[in-house]
């Protein structure tokens, strides 16, 4: 009797869910809607949050990694967090020495490397690292053995240990190269090990071993990032002081290194990398939990006004005999297929969401070593979310309908009795998708208006056809300024020969970046303040390759700088914040920073010879610095910009140049080489490229599912009325009047979920406030638009199913009388 009890169920069961079935493909729109709805916020959600916890939480494959720490000096004067994190040889000894938080440290000199003697040369990022590096990240290499303390002392063989990505690329997972040796800027260098693919460190693709001399005497020394594992028990915070307190010693040994106002920071590795786009994708991840919440409450609605059309047929399948508990299953089958589709969609769309996401992700914004996958938790728990959603809002009908009164729902003639002031709960949600959806809509315009606010600035110069390359002179060739000089005499005019280049310039100097940091005195005036601002050591054409405008007097010629003369050329900014109207030509500028250069300059004041228009020299967003330009024949910085204007497409002269660079030393690698405009793209435009985008496509999104949303609860209102209708226009109500009312009722929701989301857009409006720039993020022009946008999209929702009310028959809804 138990066997034949179970197999009735399960034949009742499997009734249940043929019939479900059915009916879910007889009405296909709804379904599709429905299943799209969930999939859209289960795929967003989890892709988001995959990022976040591969990008954020777990992005290094190192022991301890969370750890992992950098000493950060940050100038007070400056609105950049970062700070500097590189030490020269003796200062990095000095840290590294007497501190007491971590347990155990590295150092790293990110440096460039060409590689020669395997084809054409190719230039790589190195990292020269100390001798502890692999036994301090715990990772043991791929193939071969890593670099160990013997390989950084004075005198041992040259070796170098390559990474997985440039083993897969240029030798093809070749094993054979091992052991085999490579010429690495000019110096033949044996392979003693690759790495495995999430080991990363610095984003190198090789690396070398170093040994930091305490005694480095190079007028161009030699800085180290230093980074540490933290001591158990230790935070961030409580470890600061005790690096302060070293800082402040130094300070005084090396007062080039250290603002006058500075304070230390104790920064995560993790911080280090990510940066401000921390902030980008936690906001992002809200943006995805509203995405969430509006797809959810959709499908609710969706399933509620389904359920109103079904009242009569859960009465008369009472009355038939059906019991409440074979009512809630079926109602529960039927939840359950949506579910079930809705989930196999998300994970696709999951799947397919976070490929795309990977090939947005701006460059340099998330550590190398990140492996970004899938993250299987948040995607059950999303699952499980929408899963209840649906379910539980498609049981909902069937409780109710178990405790209506049968003989009143089978006396309705309609399809239903739910009318245009009934349903509260479906009004509701409307309500709260219209206010989410706002939400959505004003932080994707805030962050667009901003996007395009920066975009339109003024730089000051001509960025157009403009091809820059960094080079890196080595100390031991390039020890002084006489022999940087007579490089940069050689190969100026090499480009300027190249076809297509119509002038080259060489600065110390990354435009729209800035020179080098000074303090300035003015011959006759005083003044209780420091003056600050940057120098710039230029070549003649550096105004012409850029393109900066004259103001007055004249610019650098070749004779100034062949006779290194003491002649500077200042920008608007300093003439207006120095030199209130007064005319600059002919008085005399110091130059504080040039005393202490590499090749210091003694007794440095320079005449002003000329002003020129202003330029951007502290990043897009900053105001303009006061700047003075001066011959680069002074100091040898031995970092220098070479730039060069193209009449036509400057990306095809990259070959041309590079071959014209090892033309005057084979052994120099150009890095960072791209125009002005890709650099800029990279690394000032492309992360809030990435937030603009990701937001528009989300609130697009939402915006589509709150007009699914308004629309199917109107069309099923409109559906179960129309007896009620079709009676109004035989008493004599023409089809506006019908049509007003019918957009009435809808109108009215939307606006109150406008009214509920302008509330609460003021209220989270702070979080968009590190992600926008130029507006406020309660901009009142943003809000308007969104609001008249929702409020049409709200009223084209409503019109298609008030016309269809219009067209009930009179005759056919009076027969049911």
């Amino acid at each position: 009797m138990r066997l034949r009890s179970v197999w009735q169920d399960m034949g009742s069961l499997w009734q249940d869910i043929r019939y479900g079935a059915r009916t879910l493909i007889r009405d296909r729109a709804f379904i599709l809607t429905a299943v799209i709805a969930l999939a859209l916020g289960i795929g967003s959600t989890t892709a988001i949050f995959s990022v976040i916890d591969n990008v954020l939480l777990e992005p290094f494959p190192y022991s301890d990694g969370q750890r992992l720490m950098a000493i950060s000096i940050h100038d007070k004067t400056q609105s950049d967090l970062q700070g500097r994190q590189f030490f020269q040889s003796a200062e990095f000894l000095d840290y590294q020495e007497q501190n007491h938080i971590f347990d155990r440290s590295v150092g790293l000199n990110p440096t460039g490397i060409l590689m020669t003697g395997t084809g054409a040369p190719e230039s790589y990022r190195g990292g020269a690292v100390t001798g502890n590096t692999f036994e301090f990240f715990g990772i043991p290499p791929l193939i071969g053995r890593a670099i160990m303390p013997e390989d950084a002392k004075p005198g041992a063989p040259p070796v170098f240990v390559l990474s997985y990505k440039v083993w897969r690329k240029k030798f093809g997972f070749d094993r054979g190269i091992l052991g085999k040796t490579f010429t690495l800027n000019g110096q033949p260098t044996t392979l003693i090990g690759i790495m495995p693919k999430r080991f990363a460190w610095w984003g190198a693709d090789l690396w070398i071993p170093t040994t930091i001399d305490r005694g480095e005497k190079s007028p161009n020394p030699t800085f180290y990032f230093l980074l540490g594992h933290l001591k158990p028990g230790l935070t961030k915070e409580s470890a600061a002081p005790d690096v302060e307190i070293i800082a402040r010693r130094l300070a005084k040994l090396y007062p080039n290194n250290y603002p006058k106002q500075f304070d230390v920071h104790v920064q995560a590795l993790v911080d280090n990398v990510v940066g401000r786009f921390r902030t980008t994708l936690y906001t992002l991840l809200a943006a995805v939990g509203l995405l969430l919440l509006i797809a959810c409450a959709n499908v609710a609605n969706l399933l509620l006004a389904k359920a109103t059309a079904r009242d009569k047929e859960f009465a008369v399948r009472s009355t038939l005999g059906a019991g409440r508990w074979r009512l809630v299953r079926q109602l529960m089958v039927e939840s359950l297929l949506i579910a079930l589709m809705g989930a196999v969609a998300g994970c696709g769309l999951a799947w397919a969401e976070l490929k795309g996401l990977m090939a947005l992700l701006p460059q340099f914004t998330f550590p190398d070593e990140a492996d970004i996958r899938l993250n299987t938790p948040v995607l059950l728990a999303t699952l499980a979310a929408a899963v209840l959603t649906a379910v539980i809002f498609g049981l909902f009908p069937a409780f109710s309908a178990a405790s209506k009164d049968l003989n009143e729902t089978l006396k309705t003639t309609g399809r239903g009795n739910s009318g245009f002031r009934r349903g509260r709960m479906r009004n509701a949600l409307i309500v709260c998708e219209v206010a989410l959806s706002l939400v959505l809509l004003a932080g994707a315009g805030l962050l667009m208006r901003s996007f395009i606010l920066e975009r339109g600035i003024d730089i000051g110069f001509k960025p157009e056809r403009v091809l820059i390359t960094q080079i890196d002179l080595p100390a031991k060739q390039y020890s002084n300024a006489a022999s940087q000089v007579r490089f940069l005499r050689d190969l100026l005019p090499r480009l300027e020969g190249i076809a297509g280049v119509s002038a080259a310039a060489g600065a110390v100097a990354f435009p729209p970046y800035g020179g080098v940091n000074t303090d300035f005195e003015v011959l006759g005036k005083s003044h209780s303040e420091t003056w600050k601002g940057d120098v710039v050591l230029s070549s003649a054409r550096f105004f012409e390759t850029l393109g900066i405008r004259l103001l007055g007097g004249r610019v650098l010629t070749e004779q100034d700088v062949a006779g290194t003369r003491k002649v500077a050329v200042l920008n608007q900014t300093f003439v207006n914040k120095y030199f209130p109207g007064e005319n600059p030509i002919g008085r005399q500028v110091k130059m504080v920073r040039l005393e202490t250069a590499p090749t210091p300059v003694p007794n440095p004041w320079f005449e002003v010879v000329g002003v020129v228009s202003d330029i951007k020299n502290n990043g897009v967003r900053e105001p303009v610095q006061p700047e003075a330009y001066v011959p680069y024949t002074f100091a040898a910085f031995g970092t220098w910009i070479i730039s060069l204007r193209s009449a036509g497409n400057p990306s095809a002269l990259i070959k041309a140049m590079d071959d014209q660079i090892w033309a005057v030393d084979p052994n120099l690698v150009p890095q960072q080489t791209s125009t002005i405009q890709e650099y800029m793209d990279l690394f000032q435009f492309a992360q809030p490229r990435f937030g603009l985008t990701l937001f528009a496509v989300f609130a697009a999104i939402g915006l589509v599912l709150v007009t699914v949303g308004v629309y199917s609860v109107i069309s099923y209102t409109v559906s179960q009325q129309s007896r009620e209708i079709g009676i109004r226009m035989a008493l004599g109500a023409t089809p506006g009047n019908v049509r007003g009312q019918v957009m009435m009722s809808g109108l009215r929701f939307i606006l109150m979920g406008i009214g509920a989301g302008v509330v609460l857009t003021l209220i989270v409006g702070r979080v968009l406030a590190s992600e926008v720039w130029g507006i406020s993020p309660h901009d009142p022009l943003t809000l308007a638009a969104v609001i008249l946008l929702l409020t049409m999209v709200g009223l084209a929702a409503c019109y298609l199913p008030s016309r269809r009310a219009t067209r009930v028959d009179p005759l056919i809804s009076l027969r049911y009388e």
